[in-house]
């Protein structure tokens, strides 16, 4: 869905851009330090420059000497300040980007809790946020540095040229109020083209993205063709959105650039009865020309300045709604950065919570509505400790609504109700339903491409835990066939494993911190009879409280109790136990 439109407003992009500098101060202070005595020091360039010329005209050759002399020593430290400025200037920059990026994907990957934010869109969206608005954030702090710059000089300089003509300093101030009045005409053209563009961006690569994860699909079945009038549609839109972006974002900069011309034709305008009429010396004449080119470059910078300004407000505000919905200030929070020399870095624990071993969990008026007006309403039923409960009904009925809604994943979805572990009611869900109190395994896999190992621990772990989780899974077999067994790398999402093999390498990822709940959405989809009969049975063996979707016979032999879901209300469910159904109310 396109993001045009529903950007929240950000009024302190200033004070954000101040935040997000601040990360690493020295850093920071160093590089701007530097490229500040870059901007300012043609002005002690000119100065001496004039002065030398002065010196040289009174036959002061001695002195010509000296001021040449310092010429070339301002030259030299602008160049090494230039120089130096640049190396650390990108430090500055990767961890400015980094800290935003951080902090989104920090709230991307939060189950619960202060710092969990609303679900990315899609893969393209999500694309277009970490290196786009980031980049746009990294650009405007940037671009401070050089209009801090720019200014410092031109007040040098007007201070210095108003001396030898007051009117030629006052004119210098009239191209900056030319361009600070366009800019601000066109703010709301500015962010709206912005957002149309990212928005745009977003749909062109997540489509590209899913069109080479099906790509077998697409062949097979002879749709090349419609793909790809599909994305000449999104590419040709991206085409209008990026060139009307690109072409008001280039006329700001050029309506600039032509104030600042018009600018010094004005200075030499109002300055040229006093160099006709000889009154301006050498000196005088030499500052003037050495001053003229660098005189242009606030305006031009100052026009660029306000139109990220615009820009980076568009992108704080695209950030936001993936952290915290609008809570724009979780963007620029501190935060430890891992990124230094290769000795340096440390892989950082992993702090999970305190085991709390389940042995009641109760569900009393469960609800989650959808703005389509489907979902589960007021559904109750409690688990038992050991419990195999499988939830059934046909499609559409709410199952998958239901797990989620249990585990605080809703996201989208109008929730109440009640969930108690223990007879303590859980007010965040999300946060509290993780390793080691639940895992969750959804109806589609998510593999990375990785070995098998780290696919399934996603972290340090035990080899006897990872060993356990393989063959409590029923994957152990297969992976003892592979060329490398658990090391060995299974391409991109899993492509070099079989659906079945996928779904029960994830099942694994489920079981290897020995979860006190296991919640599985449709587990057994892709797995045959007798690997899914062997998955139950390792399943209960292993004494885990479980709650599944099913529809399969070989999950209700097993089951301590079959639930049934239709409309999102439960029908009379059956009770099972030692294969003999019973009628039974809810729990």
């Amino acid at each position: 869905m396109s993001d045009v439109g529903v950007t929240p407003t950000v009024p302190h992009v200033w004070r954000l851009a101040w935040r997000v500098s601040q990360h690493r101060r020295k850093e920071y202070w160093t590089g701007a330090i530097l490229f500040v005595g870059f901007f300012m020091a043609p002005a002690l360039t000119g100065f001496l420059l004039s002065r030398g010329y002065a010196a040289l005209s009174a036959g002061d050759f001695a002195a010509t000497y000296w001021f040449a002399f310092g010429v070339a020593a301002s030259e030299t430290l602008r160049m090494a300040s230039v120089h130096a400025g640049a190396i650390i200037w990108t430090q500055v920059w990767v961890h400015m980007q980094t800290l935003l990026r951080a902090n989104m994907l920090v709230a991307q990957m939060a189950s619960g809790g202060p710092e969990a934010g609303q679900p990315v869109g899609s893969a393209g969206e999500a694309i277009t946020h970490f290196r786009d608005d980031t980049e746009d954030v990294a650009e405007f702090v940037d671009i401070q540095i050089d209009v801090t710059g720019g200014l410092l000089f031109t007040v040098v300089a007007g201070f210095v040229l108003g001396a030898a003509d007051p009117r030629a300093a006052v004119v210098l101030v009239l191209p900056m109020a030319a361009v600070v009045v366009a800019t601000r005409a066109l703010d709301e053209r500015i962010k709206r083209y912005r957002e149309a563009d990212r928005a745009a961006a977003g749909e062109v690569t997540g489509f590209v993205g899913d069109t080479m994860a099906a790509a077998t699909t697409v062949k097979v079945n002879a749709a090349v063709p419609a793909v790809l009038r599909r994305l000449r549609v999104l590419v040709d839109t991206r085409l209008v959105t990026a060139v009307r972006d690109r072409t008001l974002d280039e006329g700001v900069y050029a309506f600039s650039h032509g104030a600042a011309d018009v600018g010094l034709g004005l200075v030499l305008l109002v300055s040229a009865g006093a160099i006709a009429s000889g009154a301006f010396d050498l000196g005088t004449l030499a500052l003037f020309a050495a001053y003229l080119g660098w005189l242009s470059f606030l305006p031009r910078m100052l026009g660029r300045l306000m139109a990220r300004r615009k820009q980076t407000a568009v992108a704080f505000g695209r950030m936001s709604r993936l952290v915290a919905d609008t809570d724009v200030e979780r963007m620029v929070g501190t935060r430890d950065l891992p990124i230094g020399r290769q000795d340096e870095r440390v892989r950082p624990e992993v702090a999970r919570p305190e085991r709390l071993p389940l042995e009641r969990l109760e569900v009393i008026g469960l609800s989650a509505t959808f703005e389509n007006g489907r979902g589960v309403e007021d559904v109750s039923f409690i688990v038992e400790r050991g419990d195999f409960v499988v939830i059934t009904g046909p499609v559409g009925g709410g199952k998958s609504t239901l797990l989620r809604s249990l585990l605080g994943l809703a996201w989208q979805a109008e929730t109440s109700g009640v969930v108690c572990w223990n007879g303590r009611s859980i007010d965040d869900r999300a946060a509290f339903f993780v390793p080691p109190q639940s895992a969750f395994l959804s109806q589609v896999p998510q593999l990375i491409s990785d070995t098998v190992a780290d696919n399934v621990a996603l972290g340090p772990v035990e080899q006897a835990d990872l060993d356990r989780a393989l063959e409590l899974s029923a994957i152990w077999g297969d992976i003892e066939e592979l060329t490398e067994g658990a090391d060995t790398l299974i391409g991109p999402r899993g492509l070099r494993l079989s659906g079945g093999q996928r779904q029960r390498l994830a099942t694994a990822r489920a079981l290897i911190h020995r979860p006190e709940l296991v919640v599985l959405d449709d587990l057994s989809s892709a797995l045959d009879v007798e690997t899914e009969t062997e998955l139950w049975e390792n399943l209960r063996r292993a004494g885990l409280t479980v709650i599944a979707v099913s529809h399969r016979a070989v999950a209700f032999e097993r089951a301590t109790r079959v639930l049934r879901l239709e409309g999102g209300r439960f029908a009379q469910p059956q009770e099972l136990r030692n294969g003999a159904v019973r009628s039974g109310g809810p729990a």
